[in-house]
Parts: structure tokens; sequence; C-alpha cells
């Protein structure tokens, strides 16, 4: 999904999700590929409000990896929402309660987080960015690229506080946003507080340059894998394609997705893996079959992993596989208390 082009609602929708990829595709603003951690059985719950020209997202997610890119037209001003000792990472960069990211069209972002995380993000088309941009520090690049903010403790609570306010209020007060004065209102003031965290008072992170070039080597790894995904890689063969040292290789990946490049791609192919039974419809051997097709050649280890990764075993997977027209998570439900399909999107 890119942009704002499905219809997005007047009030606030909530999303239950237990399969990642059903939670990437919901998301508005660009696509995105979500991995889980090993860490607990991937859930996530979203929120997608629209004020005005702008759409606000709240998300809980449990700790996963997650690549993706903005899309054209587009910006995204994403915040974490939670105090934690391990901040998520944002191409390399932690985001912590204080910090924010701006995104803008084109821009690339790849995110690690270690562990359950509340955040949000306000997606707005990029003409109202450059024009709120005139107010801001000259540091604001409003063409593909991704800027840390690091704001005033004060800024950083108005700005939580004010998207907070939102949802609760949408969840709690429905009918007024069908009122004009009241959308129009709240509207203008969440601008206001975007605006604000642009201005002088904020100061812009440099990118350190070994960031970059972090970057640079697992976008240039992950092309080399994800075109041999049907086998496994290994490290010496990475190191000797991309001409780097197996410790410059290692320490890339863990500064920009917090894990090993061993580790990433093997869930990777369990990721692919799973996608093929979810698709698939019967067979005696289908899981041995997914498996050695992915890359997977001891079957009991597959399992193990899988199960590691997922919380349950390929075979339960092909078993629980949905009806056609029907998905594993649950409905959406509005806080009048309709449903609402969850293959609707918002």
């Amino acid at each position: 999904m890119s942009g704002f082009e499905h219809p997005a609602p007047t009030a606030s929708l909530m999303h239950s999700f237990a399969e990642p990829d059903r939670f990437s595709s919901a998301l508005l603003g660009g696509q995105f590929d979500i991995m889980p951690l090993h860490d607990e059985p991937f859930s996530a719950t979203l929120r997608v409000l629209r004020v005005g020209d702008m759409i606000v997202q709240h998300a809980d997610t449990s700790g996963h990896v997650s690549r993706g890119g903005i899309a054209p037209g587009i910006a995204v001003l994403m915040l974490n929402m939670q105090v934690t000792d391990r901040p998520a990472l944002v191409n390399g960069v932690e985001v912590g309660t204080t910090e924010a990211v701006l995104a803008t069209g084109g821009a690339e972002i790849a995110g690690h987080a270690p562990r359950r995380l509340r955040w949000a993000a306000v997606a707005l088309p990029l003409p109202l960015l450059e024009e709120l941009a005139e107010v801001a520090t000259p540091h604001v690049r409003v063409h593909g690229a991704v800027s840390g903010l690091t704001l005033s403790p004060d800024r950083a609570t108005r700005l939580v506080a004010a998207l907070s306010s939102a949802g609760q209020l949408a969840e709690g007060l429905p009918a007024l946003f069908h009122l004009p004065d009241c959308a129009a209102g709240l509207a203008m003031a969440l601008r206001e507080e975007v605006a604000g965290s642009l201005t002088a008072e904020a100061a812009f992170t440099p990118r350190p340059r070994a960031v970059g070039q972090a970057l640079r080597l697992v976008r240039a790894a992950e092309a080399f894998m994800e075109a041999r995904v049907e086998r496994p890689v290994y490290t010496e063969e990475l190191c000797a394609a991309l001409g780097v040292s197996a410790r410059r290789l290692h320490d890339a990946f863990r500064a920009v997705l917090g894990t090993s490049p061993h580790a990433h791609l093997k869930s990777r192919r369990l990721m692919l893996a799973r996608r093929a039974l979810l698709r698939q419809r019967n067979g005696p051997e289908l899981v041995k079959s997914v498996a050695l097709g992915h890359g997977f050649w001891h079957l009991g280890h597959f399992a193990r992993d899988y199960r590691a990764l997922f919380g349950e075993l390929p075979s339960e997977t092909l078993a629980a596989r949905p009806a056609p027209g029907t998905d594993r998570d649950t409905n959406a439900r509005d806080p009048s208390g309709r449903l609402h399909q969850r293959n609707r999107q918002p």
C-alpha cells in the first residue's frame, strides 16, 4: 500500500493482527515488510484516524524488524509513545521518548524494535510539510530523506499528548468528527503541534557517516541474499561477494537491524515459508517440500526455529490456515461497536 490511495476513516478504526504481513499491508504512507523476533509470537494493534489532510496511526507491536519505504508525495513523522530502556532503532539511530523521525517520499526505512513498543506516526502530504518547513530550521529535507529530531521534553510531551488525545476523542466521542467545526479545530491544533516540532527548538541530528555506510552495506547484502533465498547463504560467501570482512558485515547488520546477517536471513526464509504454507490447500508432503524449497534441509531444526518465531509448528499453520476470503486476524471494530471486515482497507 502506498500514499493515501484508500479511503480513510473520519473517525478511529482499531484493528488487531496476528500475522505480520497483514499488519504491514494495513499501514498507510508507504510499503513495509515486518518480521517478528523470537521473543514472543507476533501481535499488533493499529488505530487509523484521519484528521483533516493528515493521517494519524497509533500502533502497539511486539518486537520486530521492519524494512520499507515512504510513498512519493508523502511525509511521515514517527515517534515513540512509551518509556523503555531499550529504544527502537530507525536507520541505525536510537529513538527514545524525546526523539522523532521525519521521513519524506522515497526514503528507505530500516527499523528494529527489540521489545513491545507503542508508537505513533503522522502522515501528511508533502506540500503541507513544505509549508510547515518555511518556519523550520534549515535542516529539514523534504525529498527522499530520513531526519532525526531531538525535541525538548516539553515539546515531546505536548506532541505525544496531542496524538493520544486525538485517538481518545475519536474512540470516546466519534460523533464529534462529523461536526465540521470540531474536526477543523482538531486538525488545526494537530498541525500546530507538528509545525512546532520542526521549529528552531528542535535539534536535527546529523546521521553519522558510519551509519550511512552500514545502511548501504545492509541493502547490498539483502539484495544478494534475496536473489538466493531458495538456499542458505553463508557469511563467507556474502563477504566475498561484497568485498568486506565478516566483522564489518556483522557490525553493519547489528547497527541497522539489531541482528546478525545469518539470523536475519533465516528469519526472512522462515517468513517466506510461512507465506507458502498459508497459500497452500493440501498435500501430505507439503511441510517437507516447503522447508526444502526455502533452504531448510533439517526438518527438525526447521520446525524448532519456525515455532520459536511464530509460536506454532508448520503443521499447525497448515491445519489452521484460513478459508478463502478470510484471515487469521480479528475483525476491526470502530468505537460504536460495529464490525468491519478485516480485509477492508482503511
